[in-house]
């Protein structure tokens, strides 16, 4: 089966599985979110079952449907993307979602923290939640192109060293590197 096409398989089995997934199957991605939340803000997070992590000092849950799921998926797409063009092997599959998760805890992190800090500031005419969805799309977005461009960066290939022989015209010296 092409690599491609099995990156796109485990991306629609994992969406599906999302569906009904609670809080508990999540713990993966709320509970270190939660780490990181209650260590900036200093309120602890209460755990909920069922429900979340609830911080009374700032009066917000953080649910299953604030895990950041999505984004992880949309993440495991973009490395998965990247490293098999890079390499492609099988193994990049894993290392795609190896590298998703951190960046979705990052991400999500910096989303709670922006909402937040921004969160009463609701432009005038725009609902609560609109509001806190743009800021959750502003963040993600400009994470996951920040994590593009630095992933690119990182899977260059090295520039091969040109010499010039005797007649002034440049040689390019291949080198073959083992994946």
């Amino acid at each position: 089966m092409n690599k491609y096409l099995m990156a796109g398989l485990v991306f629609v089995l994992l969406k599906w599985w999302h569906q009904t997934a609670t809080a508990e199957e999540l713990l993966f991605l709320l509970a270190p979110t939660d780490a990181l939340v209650s260590t900036v803000t200093g309120s602890a997070g209460l755990w909920e079952p069922g429900s979340g992590y609830f911080h009374a000092g700032e009066n917000m849950v953080i649910d299953a449907s604030c895990s950041g799921f999505n984004f992880l998926l949309i993440s495991y797409l973009l490395f998965s993307w990247l490293l098999l063009q890079r390499y492609g092997k099988w193994r990049m599959l894993w290392l795609a979602m190896l590298l998703a998760w951190p960046l979705t805890i990052l991400a999500n992190f910096s989303r709670i923290l922006t909402i937040l800090l921004l969160g009463s500031m609701s432009p005038h005419g725009l609902s609560a939640g609109t509001w806190h969805e743009m800021q959750g799309a502003f963040v993600y977005f400009s994470v996951l192109v920040m994590a593009c461009g630095f992933t690119q960066m990182l899977l260059k290939p090295k520039k091969t060293p040109t010499v010039t022989h005797n007649d002034n015209q440049p040689l390019t010296i291949i080198h073959e590197y083992p994946d």
